[in-house]
């Protein structure tokens, strides 16, 4: 320990002084808490009970809550992503990446009204009066739902990856397998037609504009065959092409034709001049020209002799080829000459070339006219044309629309086949084993915490309206008057204190009190002292009669003198004593003082009791009899005790007050309230009179601090040397 006196030690004993100081209100607060759980230990540990055998009963009497849980990941097809933008499909590509937006998006999906109606639906889910069980109580059972373990799901995210985690609860492991599984099922299913509800409408709208199109382009192919056969045309470019073929033929037919009339007239001249001389070697012209037959010969010679020319390049003479070649030279050779022959010895040459010369001029007449004919129906394939042309551009812009809605209906097919629901199930749910709640365990422990913290918190409620005096300092605080001493709560059958040993810690505490009477009153002795209390019940007949005794173990001549006649309890305190005769008939002249006053079974002590109701309490209680016989009482005895009414109650404890040395108001530790004691002082007060002390009564030490003391002072009154021994040897 450090003093102020040593130089050295002084600045730490401050430091010590201030910490002090300082924690002093924290160490207070924290003894009234302490205080305070003690005192009304009770209501915790009735508090703790209640929850822990409630939280036992519902372990062992609620349904069972079985949990099985489906594992599902979302996650997105990268070759699915890469084949979709291939094609030209990018944003439908980019719908199917996943974020975690949309992962909560999901969760909330997979809850939605028709994924749990669908499986309420597929598994008959309904209460016990068959009705079907809604979405939002199989989403939410609610406190009802919890505790009879009524099916319902959650989904969550597991921390940290993209799983959603499918957690079916029912009151059988089997049913909340199923649950788990079908939801699963059933949210898959929902996610893959969103998935493809965007690609379905295309290939729908799509395949309504095929139809549309396929039947403008079959009108377009049929006004063009109806505009070719009113028109009379198959293939309008070919006749076109055939028509241009067909003038240049005439025309080039023309010019020959001409050609040969010059050619036929100059054979005519010359073959006159020159028909003597033809041989087969030379044939003239003009006889060629007459005669067809020698024309055929002269030709047919020369195509062979060409033809053997070139045989001849590849072949020798003796090769068949040749040979038969040669053959036929010779045979022409001799044909040609007896045509020759002929024709020198009828001599028609002249008479053809004529003839010949009059054909080919009408047969370039006919030329003219078939050139003229041609030219006119050619005039007429422009007009024609132009409205095939329009006709078939129409075809030709329907066909092309056609083809380009063919391709991308295939575009769509491929990605709705590719389209996939983004949750797989990689973890079905697993039937559990055992129930997950009730736990016998948990609710062990939670009845516990629950029943401490409404214990503590009832406690502290009920200290937080409990304005009642429980410690001398309260008491003082209210009403400062001397406190004459405290009166411990005990358990004894008996109230009195006559079978109690001297050493008893009650018994001191009425030695206190008594020390307290006398120290209170040094200058004027208490004889007759009054004792009262704000409210019945508090204890004061058993204090009276208690101090009473106290005084009488003295050797002192007491006398306790019952003046509450309405609701009289001193003729109870010892079985010898009756109520017959008292005070109201001491009061009432029927009989002397001497003779109502009973001895009791304790030394030195006699009682007064009240005897019968009277009618009128209140007169005889203010009449001067009353004073006058508690003067004659002082006279007798050494010490009266006057067991008075409540305060509150009736005026009788204030009359009986100005008649006697003293008053000794009693107040019950932790039943009377500050506002009770409050009003008492205001009738003292009033009456302009003070009361010598207070006592507090019915005071638990073990609730108020003051426990240590107690143990102390009975270890000390049983007297042991051996301890005191050493106490005296430790000092």
């Amino acid at each position: 320990m450090l003093y102020p006196h040593n130089g050295v030690y002084t600045v730490g004993w401050k430091v010590q002084r201030c910490i002090l100081d300082t924690c002093r209100p924290y160490l207070m607060e924290l003894l009234k808490l302490y205080t305070a759980l003690i005192r009304r230990r009770w209501l915790v540990i009735q508090s703790v009970v209640f929850f822990l055998l409630a939280g036992i009963c519902l372990a062992l009497l609620l349904p069972k809550n079985y949990r099985a849980s489906a594992r599902v990941l979302v996650s997105s097809s990268d070759a699915s992503m890469s084949i979709l933008s291939d094609l030209g499909l990018s944003e439908v590509a980019a719908g199917m990446s996943s974020s975690d937006d949309d992962i909560q998006n999901k969760i909330s999906l997979a809850t939605t009204r028709p994924v749990l109606d669908e499986v309420i639906w597929r598994l008959q889910l309904r209460n016990d009066d068959g009705r079907a069980y809604t979405h939002e109580e199989f989403l939410v059972p609610g406190l009802f739902g919890e505790i009879s373990a009524r099916p319902n799901i959650v989904v969550t995210q597991q921390q940290g990856t993209d799983l959603l985690v499918f957690e079916a609860r029912t009151n059988d492991p089997e049913l909340s397998r199923l649950v788990s599984d079908t939801v699963v099922q059933v949210a898959i299913q929902h996610s893959q037609q969103r998935a493809r509800s965007e690609t379905t409408s295309a290939r729908k709208f799509i395949q309504e504009q095929l139809n549309v199109v396929n039947k403008e382009f079959d009108s377009a192919l049929g006004a063009i065959a109806s505009a070719q056969a009113s028109e009379e045309v198959i293939d309008l470019e070919t006749e076109i092409r055939a028509a241009i073929a067909r003038i240049s033929e005439l025309i080039l037919a023309y010019e020959n034709n001409a050609a040969s009339i010059q050619e036929v007239r100059a054979r005519l001249a010359a073959q006159r001049a020159y028909q003597d001389r033809e041989r087969v070697g030379s044939i003239s012209p003009l006889s060629t020209a007459q005669n067809s037959r020698v024309n055929m010969l002269s030709a047919k010679l020369e195509d062979l002799r060409q033809k053997r020319a070139e045989e001849r390049t590849q072949k020798t003479d003796k090769h068949p080829d040749i040979r038969k070649l040669d053959e036929l030279l010779e045979n022409i050779q001799t044909q040609l000459t007896e045509a020759l022959e002929e024709q020198h010895a009828m001599d028609p040459s002249v008479q053809a070339l004529q003839s010949e010369l009059s054909g080919l001029k009408k047969k370039g007449q006919e030329i003219d006219s078939a050139i003229q004919r041609t030219t006119t129906e050619f005039s007429s394939y422009p007009d024609k044309m132009r409205r095939l042309g329009q006709l078939k551009l129409a075809a030709t812009a329907a066909e092309n629309v056609f083809k380009s809605l063919q391709e991308q209906r295939y575009q769509i097919g491929v990605a709705e086949a590719m389209l996939m629901s983004d949750l797989k199930l990689i973890e079905p749910a697993k039937a559990p084993d055992r129930h997950s709640s009730p736990k016998l365990l948990i609710n062990i422990v939670l009845g516990l915490g629950l029943g401490f913290g409404f214990g503590f918190g009832l406690v502290f409620l009920f200290e937080y309206v409990d304005d009642t005096v429980k410690t001398p300092a309260d008491l003082h605080r209210i009403w400062p008057i001397p406190r004459l001493g405290v009166i411990p709560r005990h358990k004894a059958d008996r109230h009195i204190i006559d079978e109690l040993e001297a050493t008893d810690p009650v018994t001191e505490s009425y030695r206190t009190v008594r020390n307290g009477l006398v120290y209170a009153s040094l200058d004027k002795p208490v004889k007759m002292l009054a004792v009262s209390s704000a409210l019945p019940g508090e204890g004061k007949s058993t204090f009276a009669m208690n101090l009473a005794i106290s005084f009488a173990r003295e050797s002192k001549r007491v006398l306790v003198v019952d003046c509450d006649l309405r609701r009289p309890v001193q003729h109870r305190a010892f079985a010898g004593v009756s109520n017959h005769k008292g005070l109201t008939d001491v009061l009432t002249d029927q009989l002397p003082a001497e003779q109502a006053i009973q001895a009791t079974p304790v030394p030195c002590l006699e009682v007064l009791t009240s005897g019968p109701t009277p009618e009128d309490p209140g007169r005889l209680i203010e009449s001067l009899r009353l004073r006058q016989l508690l003067l004659d009482l002082r006279k007798t005895y050494d010490v009266v005790i006057v067991d008075t009414p409540p305060v509150l109650l009736v005026n009788d404890a204030l009359v009986i007050a100005r008649g006697v040395d003293g008053t000794c108001l009693l107040v019950e530790s932790g039943r009377t309230s500050g506002k009770i004691v409050l009003d008492m002082k205001n009738r003292f007060e009033s009456a302009g009179m003070e009361p010598l002390g207070a006592v507090l009564s019915k005071m638990d030490f073990y609730t108020s601090g003051y426990g240590a003391y107690v143990k102390a002072y009975k270890a000390y009154a049983k007297g042991r040397p051996d301890e005191e021994e050493d106490d005296a040897g430790v000092a």
